[in-house]
């Protein structure tokens, strides 16, 4: 049995072990630079010396010392995409020591969890321990028992991404994730068109549900990808009708302006007048989109934290927001329906100007349902913009790593589409509901809610009704077209450009 208060710092061990006369003892040798007294480590066995070295890695497996720059610092942190922090001890015994029990204890950023490896010849291995924190930069503990210690033991203990992979690997469970979990959510609704004009009660539900399941479920924005409304579609027809749809469409987005949960829209073809002089003829394209700004103009949203900017000062069928969750920076740029060559000129310049922010771009027809991407003609009104923006906005800049869409009745998902001379993969989703059925009505009121885990690059992926309590999607196609596996799912990210991950001993 172990005395009482046996876990004891390190470096007072040291000193413990050095005031009783033990034989002297050379300190080791630093190998890449100075290092500093070991903190956050405690063994059983009073170690006669202990130094730590903080460093960061580009790969997620341990690198041995002299393969990457350290430094003598009491912990390390790590900014970008492809940055592991970790810190690593170096730690000697007396002679004749052939077991240690060692125990870290520390802290990470966000739900990170931390890997203790052991170090054996020139070789890391797998670690000895792992652990999360139970809430949002928390207290961590790793302990092991270590064997054939030989005199010297080496450690490292490191933030890399998550080891534990059982939230990438749940099957569909028609439930939401737990959000202790994950660390933040974004909603995804779009063409509820037939809601606005024929099912208000449905179109709030929705947003109602966002808004009072924030906090439990961590919901940090929301995002519409457009046909809010179904009836301004046609040049000549009076605006009584959208009127009245847009009337209820800002009703039921003004609930989560209320709640305080930031959101942005987009026009759709049906929130705007669709003609092919909106390509063709300057200024047309704002005249179209007149009614649309008047309810959701860049009046509503630039005194809010979020807004980045518009296309123009007047006009909002093209804007973004920033925002930053968990550390972590993001853009959500929204284009509206078949954007014209202005607006992806703007879009362009918009990355261009954010490339350290993680971007999901939010489009209102990108995707069809089989996953194929159409290219628009010059004056074509009623094609898709999808290989534009793909070519333009997607493959050019790094920082874009998923795209939302809607307009296309269906739901899909495509992971590989490839980019030439790249490894990188963009997530693009399809989700419109507007033609599933309750009852015979357009009225079920189903929309996403994206889980992200940070640390594991995932999203969890959970299609349901507020209206209906339910999961099961695809009992509501009239085409009977998706198994559950379609609406509930677990999906990888890459977040290309700032993610926090830290190692912080004590």
């Amino acid at each position: 049995m172990r005395a009482p208060g046996w876990w004891l710092p390190v470096s007072l061990l040291a000193v413990a072990a050095l005031l009783s006369g033990p034989a002297e003892v050379t300190p080791p040798v630093p190998v890449t630079s100075v290092g500093i007294p070991a903190t956050g480590l405690t063994t059983d066995v009073p170690a006669m010396s202990a130094t730590m070295y903080a460093g960061v890695t580009d790969s997620a497996d341990p690198p041995l010392p002299r393969a990457v720059g350290e430094r003598g610092a009491p912990a390390s942190v790590g900014n970008e995409f492809d940055e592991y922090p970790y810190v690593r001890y170096e730690l000697e015994f007396p002679a004749g020591t052939e077991a240690v029990t060692i125990r870290w204890q520390g802290r990470s950023v966000n739900l990170d969890d931390l890997a203790l490896h052991v170090r054996t010849d020139r070789s890391w291995g797998e670690p000895r321990a792992v652990a999360r924190p139970e809430v949002p930069g928390g207290p961590i503990v790793l302990e092991a028992r270590v064997t054939d210690v030989a005199g010297l033991l080496e450690i490292m203990v490191i933030d890399a991404p998550r080891r534990d992979r059982s939230f990438r690997d749940v099957t569909p469970d028609q439930a939401f994730a737990d959000p202790a979990d994950y660390d933040f959510a974004i909603q995804h609704l779009t063409d509820t068109q037939y809601l606005a004009r024929d099912a208000a009660a449905v179109f709030r539900d929705m947003t109602t549900w966002t808004a009072q399941q924030a906090r439990a479920r961590k919901i940090a924005y929301a995002v519409h990808t457009g046909d809010l409304i179904q009836s301004w579609i046609r040049p000549g027809a009076p605006d009584t009708r959208a009127r009245t749809e847009f009337e209820v469409a800002s009703e039921a987005m003004g609930i989560l302006e209320a709640a305080g949960v930031p959101y942005g829209v987009l026009p759709g073809n049906h929130d705007n007048l669709w003609n092919v002089a909106g390509r063709l003829v300057p200024g047309e394209h704002e005249r179209n989109h007149a009614l649309y700004n008047e309810y959701f103009g860049p009046q509503r949203f630039r005194d809010r934290p979020q807004w980045g900017d518009s296309v123009t000062d007047a006009d909002n069928s093209a804007h973004y927001d920033l925002f930053e969750i968990a550390g972590t920076p993001f853009l959500v740029l929204y284009l509206g329906y078949n954007p014209p060559e202005h607006v992806l000129n703007w879009a362009e310049e918009v990355l261009a100007r954010h490339p350290d922010r993680n971007t999901i771009v939010a489009a209102h027809y990108y995707l069809d349902e089989d996953g194929r991407l159409r290219m628009s003609g010059f004056g074509d009104i009623g094609g898709s913009s999808g290989q534009q923006i793909w070519n333009r906005l997607v493959v050019p800049h790094e920082s874009v790593f998923m795209v939302l869409s809607g307009h296309v009745d269906g739901q899909t998902t495509v992971t590989d589409r490839p980019i030439p001379g790249s490894d990188r993969r963009v997530v693009e989703m399809l989700a419109d509901y507007q033609y599933f059925l309750v009852d015979g009505r357009r009225a079920t009121g189903f929309q996403r809610l994206l889980q992200f885990d940070l640390d594991g690059g995932t999203v969890a992926v959970t299609t349901h009704s507020p209206t209906l309590g339910s999961f099961r999607v695809e009992d509501h196609d009239p085409r009977r077209r998706y198994t559950p596996e379609d609406g509930d799912f677990v999906v990888d990210v890459q977040l290309r450009a700032g993610v926090p991950r830290a190692v912080i001993p004590g």
